[in-house]
């Protein structure tokens, strides 16, 4: 009988969303699985499981537009740790909770595969009714915040800070495991290059390209900065990436005939091939969220942080900017401004950004490491 795999598909952002995806690309390879995937909060339409989602997709967007909330939540947090997030969702979050529950039991999984911290925290639940149950989980970010539940299961983390830091919260070491970042199988098999990527969108060949972008819901300074890069006097492509935020996209859809011939504006939804819009960029502006610039600089287009909302958002500049050299961080919009011009006119430093992308390969997938695991635990 096959072995039965449950992918949990939770939308905090879509980078436990992305990160999912890679898991599942690296599982396609193996025979003898029964992979199903699943956005459990809103499979069977029960309110208060999608009522908790919302919940949580709300908060993503608060800690993205308000600057100092997402780190005051996680001050408070980190206050009252993992046992109170566990008696608050057996309490106040309990029928969400049990929602959760019933559903893997009635999908009854050998494994079941997590990218958010609520799906893991469900899953060692379960785990309770059914010992056999397997949970495995992927952090996607570069850090391990207070919430991420630390008893039996799998825990695989992408570098050696998170590694450390999830043994100071008492996981044991037996059952964390460091791998590479997780890459999808769109990234892995993209093999284009600038011109071949500028062509294929209609993007102009020879201009300096910039794609600005803040998550799924553009709440962070993404509006801001676009704003500044379209009033420069130099020849440009902003490329801005509205995502979810239909006000945004419909803002600058009408702006994009009425600018001046030195500067081109591209404004996109979301967009699955995201990935090849940055591979055809020279830079790009986003806030700290750990897929995006993982994606970014696996297409080797160096970035600029210009936000980070929280710790985890923090971690990233730390591990991506600070660490492996791939871009700045540059929080003041005029600034960023002035660092793109100066780019423009000079090139030199950011092509030594662009050579530090190379530190990562893409080749060298985290995912494929989850998925032997998976296959063979």
């Amino acid at each position: 009988m096959a072995k039965k795999v449950l992918l949990t598909y939770f939308e905090s952002g879509m980078g436990h969303i992305t990160s999912i995806e890679s898991i599942k690309d690296s599982l396609s390879r193996f025979s003898g699985l029964d992979v199903v995937e699943s956005r459990v909060m809103r499979e069977g339409g029960d309110r208060k499981m999608i009522r908790y989602e919302n919940f949580i997709i709300k908060n993503t967007k608060l800690t993205n537009s308000l600057k100092g909330y997402g780190s005051f939540c996680f001050k408070i947090l980190e206050i009252f740790g993992l046992d109170f997030f566990r008696l608050l969702h057996r309490t106040t979050f309990r029928r969400a909770t049990k929602g959760v529950i019933d559903y893997f039991a009635s999908q009854n999984p050998d494994v079941i595969v997590s990218t958010h911290y609520y799906m893991t925290y469900c899953g060692l639940e379960y785990k309770k009714i059914n010992p056999k149950v397997e949970v495995v989980t992927y952090n996607p970010d570069n850090n391990v915040h207070m919430w991420w539940d630390n008893r039996e299961g799998a825990f695989f983390v992408n570098n050696e800070y998170a590694y450390n830091e999830a043994i100071r919260r008492r996981f044991s070491a037996e059952r964390v495991f460091q791998i590479p970042c997780a890459a999808r199988k769109c990234i892995l098999e993209s093999d284009g290059d600038k011109t071949i990527y500028r062509e294929k969108h209609g993007l102009p060949k020879d201009k300096f390209t910039v794609i600005v972008a803040d998550g799924a819901y553009a709440k962070a300074k993404s509006e801001i900065v676009t704003d500044y890069l379209l009033n420069t006097d130099r020849q440009i492509t902003v490329i801005f990436v509205a995502g979810k935020n239909k006000k945004l996209f419909d803002k600058y859809t009408a702006l994009a005939d009425k600018l001046p011939k030195n500067v081109t504006l591209k404004v996109l939804p979301f967009t699955a091939n995201i990935h090849e819009y940055y591979c055809a960029s020279d830079v790009f502006v986003c806030k700290g969220g750990p897929n995006a610039v993982l994606d970014s600089v696996y297409m080797h287009t160096p970035v600029i942080i210009d936000y980070y909302a929280h710790p985890i958002e923090k971690a990233t500049v730390d591990y991506f900017v600070d660490g492996l050299g791939c871009g700045r961080a540059i929080y003041s919009p005029s600034k960023i401004k002035s660092q793109i011009e100066n780019w423009i006119d000079d090139p030199r430093s950011l092509q030594e950004l662009a050579a530090n992308t190379y530190k990562l390969d893409k080749r060298n997938n985290g995912a494929d490491c989850i998925a032997a695991y998976i296959m063979n635990c």
